[in-house]
């Protein structure tokens, strides 16, 4: 494990660069995955700064991870 991902571990919120670099996927599988409701904001993403709702997003890491384990799961079964 990289001092990065560690440091991503300690944080509750991480970027969209580390969360992608944590779980080995792309910023477009990311951003699919939001599009579609997969991932839902609140719980695994949120806006951060003062920029009237276009500012960067902040990822919660445990709960994308989970979320993206369970969801591949019942997918690869179909």
């Amino acid at each position: 494990m990289s001092s990065t991902q560690g440091a991503s571990r300690q944080r509750a919120w991480i970027t969209t660069a580390e969360v992608c670099e944590w779980l080995g996927i792309s910023r477009e599988t990311l951003r699919q995955l939001r599009l579609r409701g997969v991932l839902q904001p609140g719980k695994h993403f949120r806006r951060w700064g003062c920029t009237k709702g276009k500012g960067p997003l902040q990822w919660h890491l445990e709960n994308v991870e989970a979320t993206i384990t369970g969801w591949s799961r019942r997918h690869l079964r179909q």
